[in-house]
């Protein structure tokens, strides 16, 4: 290679990393957009890392909101689909309301002090759940990745549009087989996984087409061992019952669920 062909190649190497660079702050400057003035410096840093590891590729609008998270559309360098969970850490009441869901977990011998640090722990919690409940055959969002306070799993939707949740469905639609699923997909949770979900409501059963009931919002699900799984199953249980016989469906009463989320077995 002579002078010229050296001054050329160094000069289109320069292009491209200029071209490289331009990309990236384009791509940032679209992303501070998506993600909105709610996220503080550490969680915008952390978004940063996964792209830049290429865990995600591409970060797309807000699917859904709370006052404890919002969920955004992404997908990963594999053109998979994902919803990314980014908890808020400006949530006064955070820590008291999900202490006792921790506490008594033996996964997590050390409750930190620091709020932060409790958030990331409670972020931890919810992969965990969804991972031993994905693993053992249950109908929930299949896990990827948790780091500090974003936790990214399976999106349940098409192109960017998730499904309904139970209480959003169309009125057309057979609740008593929803019923029917909806109860299976809750024993399946206890019988296989050992756990359960600690906020069972219409609000955290979504419906994709089949249709199918998948479980989501796992971070407050515990073993069936814990102090309060009997309560929170009864509660739940009771929940879906007045939902669904508002819709009409000709609901057990709580014995009988009980007895069939747990198998026979008291």
């Amino acid at each position: 290679m002579d002078y010229e062909d050296k001054i050329e190649e160094k000069l289109r190497r320069r292009e491209y990393k200029l071209e490289k660079e331009q990309r990236y702050l384009r791509k940032r400057s679209e992303l501070d957009e998506v993600l909105e003035e709610v996220f503080d410096r550490v969680t915008l840093m952390t978004i940063y890392e996964l792209m830049n590891d290429g865990v995600i590729e591409d970060l797309y609008g807000v699917i859904s909101t709370g006052k404890e998270s919002r969920i955004y559309y992404a997908r990963n360098k594999q053109g998979e689909e994902l919803a990314v969970k980014i908890y808020l850490v400006t949530s006064a009441e955070f820590k008291r309301n999900r202490l006792g869901y921790v506490v008594d977990d033996p996964r997590f011998k050390r409750i930190p002090g620091d709020f932060r640090k409790f958030i990331n722990l409670w972020a931890q919690r919810e992969l965990k759940n969804l991972e031993e409940a994905y693993n053992a055959g249950v109908k929930v969002p299949k896990p990827y990745f948790v780091r500090r306070n974003v936790l990214g799993m399976q999106f349940l939707g098409v192109d960017g549009s998730r499904y309904p949740l139970l209480h959003e469905v169309e009125e057309d639609m057979d609740f008593n087989e929803l019923y029917g699923k909806t109860l299976s997909v809750v024993a399946d949770l206890y019988q296989k996984a050992g756990m359960v979900h600690g906020d069972l409501s219409q609000f955290n059963v979504m419906v994709t087409d089949g249709p199918e009931v998948y479980l989501i919002d796992l971070a407050q699900a515990v073993g069936i061992k814990h102090p309060m799984a009997e309560a929170l199953l009864i509660h739940g249980l009771e929940t879906l019952t007045r939902f669904f016989a508002k819709k009409g469906v000709d609901v057990e009463d709580l014995d009988t669920l009980m007895m069939f989320v747990k198998g026979g077995a008291e």
